[in-house]
């Protein structure tokens, strides 16, 4: 667990008087909890609940309160392997299955944490609805409403004997599942799409793709909600209806949540209906939102028109997802109403001031020649105290300096050429700590290993190209949309690491793309300078020990790749040949999505073993056979021709060995 990564962004929710961050915890069922072979639950999973109790304190500490989610749809998601999907679906419809989860694992957890200053609530579900028969995706393998009544239910049941004073909600994806009274007009939810720009479209289809990952048109958006708006409207989550599916009178919600995106129109928005328009007789949270300007609401008036229409909190999506809400945004609109409402969201916590410090010297990218004698500088202060001690580090573990008086100022000798990022840790009188701004410098010439792009999985556009002055006379030219993905061996620790990416820009100046780490997003990267000229850019990102994937995303695409360079210390074993690297069991997204008639499918293989490739419609009847055979391991394309099928979705799933994935495509005709 990141322990400092989620004490620095709590700190900074801290100083702009935020007090509130909602973390998920088993979510999908596929790290935590622990199941035996026959799929009962019979603990937390190791560690998970001191980590949960180390956030904790970091976040008390810090003034903030958590909101634990324990589940959302995705844990039946159709992409999970057949053995979580199933043993996820006994868990919500078998009781036998939800008890052995309590008694092992919820009971255990809140039991442990229960008194803990920093726990705001316990929130059962993140959008259950998205697996339900009522509401459900496609993507999702779907139970009735009622299995999910009945697992609420019995949890708030078990946390509400557990710890008497505990709350509990639930995040409910829409109004559509919590209310008794939508109006009539919702006959017509949202915009209809014929009135959308296609650049309004795309947007919606991109953040919608971003933060679900499923690639809909914006008509399948609408009509979804449309399907789900001319249902009777029902609020699932009343104490009868809850009390009647599971039999559990404690098993009661306290207040509720309720997500809200724009694609659902102004009908279904909080931001332009008051709290008391829905007639619910609890407090209401706003638990997932976006930072826009929505419907005529200024992003900078949110936060203040969820508070003035009568609501009780406001928690936009998500501080590591900016296709939506950056932090700046957030920390903003937290820092307004602190200024503006203090005594309705400041907390009877800790208080008090924590120390400030900056790394003034060197600056960013500033470059050095081997064995130089490097002057780091801090300056650093405490509004309510003193500064006892400033410590300077290289690359977030290596100590390299230490000073209990100002000037804060080390000399760094004997530096061995390579990247470092340095930052200083300044703590005050009363033990708080507070890590500087961080300065990335480079000394005499780094060892890099290169991984070569034409030596990547390669998804969407890109196409290996030959060049004399490229390294190793190969590279990859790049159009508008795809991935090029590297496997990074053999990482000796975890930690921040420099790695650059050999490019050209053949088309213009700059370009902005993408930079995944591990599946998450680790911030964009733009290439400038000068055209036609082979160049180097560096990026600093975080990696675990052992093997690591990074990801380029092309988002304006149209530039030339050489290479990925990661610095020759991190890897265990080093290998001449880039391509001897080894491959990786994965399966990508094919291309193009939607097609008509053809689509080629990637996948790779990190050994050699029997592999099955078929493609399934809505049904899941088996339409195609495309791979059925023993292969070796490498990269393969297969071409999907899907002429004799009709326009819809279907699913192709992937058996190698013990590895399964399935992904959604669409023929569209």
């Amino acid at each position: 667990t990141a322990f400092d990564a989620f004490a620095d962004i709590m700190l900074q929710m801290h100083d702009h008087g935020g007090n509130t961050l909602r973390w998920w915890l088993h979510t999908d069922g596929t790290i935590t909890p622990e199941f035996d072979g026959s799929g009962f639950v019979i603990g937390p999973g190791n560690g998970t609940t001191e980590d949960l109790r180390t956030v904790l304190d970091l976040a008390w500490e810090r003034e903030i309160g958590v909101k634990l989610c324990l589940w959302t749809h995705n844990m039946l998601r159709l992409s999970n392997s057949t053995v979580v999907l199933n043993r996820n679906t006994l868990l919500l419809t078998d009781t036998s299955y939800t008890r052995a989860y309590i008694n092992n694992c919820l009971i255990p957890m809140v039991d442990s944490l229960k008194g803990h200053p920093a726990i705001i609530a316990w929130e059962i579900f993140n959008e259950p609805e998205g697996m339900s028969t009522e509401f459900g995706w496609n993507e999702t393998r779907h139970v009735p409403m009622a299995d999910i009544q009945r697992f609420t239910n019995l949890c708030a049941g078990a946390i509400h004997r557990t710890d008497p004073v505990a709350q509990v909600t639930n995040g409910s994806w829409s109004f559509l599942a919590l209310t008794d009274v939508l109006p009539v007009s919702l006959g017509k939810v949202g915009l209809d799409p014929a009135q959308l720009s296609l650049d309004e479209k795309q947007e919606i289809e991109t953040r919608f793709a971003h933060k679900y990952e499923m690639d809909l048109m914006a008509e399948e958006i609408y009509a979804h909600i449309q399907r789900a708006a001319s249902r009777a409207s029902i609020n699932y989550y009343t104490d009868g209806a809850l009390i009647a599916a599971g039999g559990d009178s404690a098993g009661t919600l306290d207040f509720y949540s309720v997500h809200y995106y724009d694609w659902a129109g102004t009908s279904l928005s909080p931001f332009h209906s008051l709290a008391s328009r829905w007639g619910l007789d609890k407090p209401i949270v706003v638990g997932e939102f976006d930072m826009k300007d929505t419907f005529g609401v200024l992003e900078e008036s949110l936060f203040d028109t969820l508070y003035r229409k009568g609501y009780a909190g406001a928690l936009p999506w998500s501080w590591t997802d900016d296709n939506f809400s950056t932090p700046e945004q957030m920390l903003a609109a937290m820092q307004f109403m602190w200024d503006n409402y203090r005594e309705d969201v400041d907390i009877d916590g800790i208080g008090g001031d924590w120390p400030l410090v900056t790394i003034t010297s060197p600056e960013n990218d500033d470059e050095f020649p081997d064995s130089a004698q490097i002057t780091v500088v801090a300056e650093a202060s405490d509004n309510d105290g003193f500064v006892v001690a400033v410590e300077f580090f290289a690359s977030d573990t290596t100590i390299i300096g230490e000073v209990d008086t100002q000037p804060y100022i080390i000399t760094w000798t004997g530096v061995s050429p390579g990247y470092y990022v340095l930052t200083a840790v300044a703590t005050d009188n009363q033990g708080r700590k507070r890590t500087s701004n961080r300065v990335r410098i480079k000394v005499g010439s780094p060892p890099m290993m290169r991984l070569e792009a034409e030596h990547a999985a390669l998804q969407g556009t890109p196409s290996v190209r030959s060049h004399p002055e490229a390294s190793n006379g190969m590279y990859v030219t790049m159009a508008q949309t795809g991935t090029i993905t590297w496997q990074v061996p053999g990482v000796t620790e975890t930690g921040g690491y420099a790695i650059v990416f050999g490019y050209r820009l053949s088309y213009d100046t700059p370009k902005t793309q993408y930079i995944n780490v591990n599946g998450i997003r680790a911030g964009e990267m733009v290439f400038d300078g000068s055209m036609y000229t082979w160049l180097e850019k560096r990026m600093d990102v975080d990696l675990l020990k052992g093997e690591n994937v990074i990801q380029m995303e092309l988002f304006w695409g149209y530039m030339d790749l050489d290479y990925l360079g990661v610095p020759n210390t991190i890897i265990v074993t080093s290998t001449e040949d880039p391509s001897e690297l080894p491959f990786r069991f994965a399966l990508e997204q094919n291309y193009p999505n939607p097609f008509n008639p053809a689509t080629t499918i990637t996948y790779s293989l990190a050994q050699p073993v029997p592999v099955h490739l078929v493609v399934h419609d809505l049904l899941g009847r088996r339409v195609a056979i495309l791979i059925d055979e023993k292969q070796d391991a490498g990269v393969y394309e297969v071409e999907f021709d899907g002429s004799g099928l009709a326009t819809g979705v279907y699913f192709y799933r992937l058996e190698a060995g013990s590895f399964t994935s399935v992904k959604r495509m669409m023929i569209l005709k």
